[in-house]
Parts: C-alpha cells; sequence; structure tokens
C-alpha cells in the first residue's frame, strides 16, 4: 500500500500543468441571451482569450472599451436588418474592428442584403465553430471591398479571372457582374474563387472546408451549403436553374454550364 500511494504521488506530481496563455486578445461578445454563450465563451478563453459578455452595446461599457474583435448576437432579434441597426449604433473606431455576426438561418432567406459586407455565422452552431471563425478573421481580417475603384483596373492580366459575365480581380480581391461591383464576404469570394479556378471539375464539401476553413475545423459541412446560398442570392443565381454554381447532389459543388 505504501509503494502504491509512492507511485500516485509521483503521477499527481508528473501530470502536466494547464497551458499558460503568454498572450491574450479580448473579445467583446453582445448578447441579449447572454446564457446561450456559456459554451462558446469557455472555448473562446481556453484558447487564450479574454472574454467580455454584455446584454447591450449601446449605454454599457462595451462602447467605451477596447476589442481585438466584436461579436453580436442577432440570432433572435425580428428587425427587418439586425445587422445594419448593429451599424448604425457603432462609432466610426468600432466600426473598423473585425467583427463577426451571428445570426439565425430565416435571416438568410431573405434578398441577400442581410450582412452584405459581413462575416456571419448562423446560431446556435458548435463553440469549436465559432473558434475557428474568430481565428480566422483575426488572422485574415473582415474582407470588404473598396468603395471605390477606377474603370483601368477591370484590364486584363494574370490577376483577372473571367466566367460569363463574371470578372474577378485577385489583386483587389473584387468582383464584378457585367462591369457592376458584387460585394461579398471573404468566406464567400473565396469559394466562388475555388469554383473558378477549379475550372468546372467538381468541388466536393471537404475541398471546400479544408482550404477555407482549415484541416483543424471540426464544424459540418453545412457551414459550405450556407455560404454557397448566401453567395447565390448576391450573384442572382438559382440552386434550381443555375447559371453560375451547380450542385452535385451528395458531393458538392462545381461551375453551371
Amino acid at each position: 500500500m505504501q509503494k502504491q500511494a509512492q507511485e500516485m504521488t509521483v503521477l499527481e506530481i508528473q501530470a502536466p500543468m494547464p497551458e499558460v496563455c503568454e498572450m491574450t486578445r479580448r473579445i467583446i461578445m453582445v448578447s441579449p441571451f447572454p446564457g446561450r454563450m456559456h459554451e462558446l465563451m469557455r472555448t473562446l478563453m481556453e484558447a487564450c482569450f479574454d472574454v467580455l459578455v454584455f446584454h447591450r452595446w449601446e449605454h454599457s461599457e462595451a462602447g467605451a472599451m477596447q476589442a481585438d474583435l466584436l461579436i453580436f448576437d442577432v440570432s433572435g432579434s425580428q428587425d427587418e436588418d439586425p445587422v445594419g441597426a448593429f451599424r448604425e449604433n457603432m462609432h466610426p473606431v468600432h466600426a473598423a474592428i473585425p467583427t463577426l455576426f451571428l445570426v439565425d438561418e430565416r435571416m438568410l432567406c431573405g434578398d441577400g442584403s442581410i450582412g452584405a459586407h459581413e462575416e456571419l455565422l448562423v446560431w446556435p452552431a458548435r463553440p469549436q465553430e465559432g473558434l475557428h471563425h474568430v481565428r480566422r478573421i483575426l488572422r485574415t481580417g473582415t474582407f470588404r471591398t473598396p468603395d471605390a475603384d477606377s474603370a483601368a483596373d477591370l484590364d486584363g492580366g494574370r490577376d483577372q479571372l473571367i466566367f460569363k459575365d463574371l470578372r474577378i480581380d485577385r489583386r483587389r480581391m473584387t468582383v464584378y457582374r457585367g462591369g457592376a461591383r458584387i460585394d461579398l464576404t471573404k468566406t464567400e469570394y473565396e469559394l466562388l474563387l475555388q469554383l473558378i479556378e477549379g475550372q468546372g471539375t467538381v468541388q466536393t464539401r471537404e475541398d471546400m472546408l479544408n482550404r477555407i476553413w482549415g484541416t483543424q475545423y471540426f464544424g459540418g459541412s453545412n457551414v459550405v451549403d450556407v455560404h454557397v446560398k448566401s453567395l447565390r442570392k448576391k450573384l442572382g443565381d438559382r440552386a434550381g436553374q443555375p447559371m453560375y454554381v451547380a450542385t452535385v447532389r451528395g458531393v458538392g459543388y462545381r461551375l453551371a454550364d
């Protein structure tokens, strides 16, 4: 018994210590239902983020604090454009901070105007999926197209990709249809780019997940379907009669014929 006790003591001493965060980044999370944020908050904190949660953005300490990322939960909002409503109440200083909006899937079923320039995550979702979005946004920044582009920037070259009436300027990361710019999120842009670079070959959901979300992504492949759906709306495309993005049932997507 004494020997066994000694062995247990050694094992306890040799047990690995929790990882110490050498550097942390601050996230401000705003949700009218903070109880639904507990799992995501815990996952982010375990990944070395400092997380502050507020019920409201207005008239709170949230607006006076600095942060590396903002997360707004608008999934329960009844506003026609809850993302736009949040943007209207933000100071320009905070508007420049990378932002993730948590939305209900029904909000993506309209005319595609909800969060047209924003990074969105259908909520509720797995905490690891939220963590992946946070890391990706902080790594790459929220994708926003320039306010203006000259016609000269549309001239050809290696930086241009063309499919039907779509033109992609890879240098500026902008997309045009018939000369008019289409505002896409970074994820939507990368999905379209992958399809066009594939030159009509089938891109499986797994291929898209690995390229855009990374091999460490633990969420389901339905996240691809959600973003393709949003991409189609902005392109004016229809799944039943596709002009740009065709569905390959049970596999993934390809360019339409």
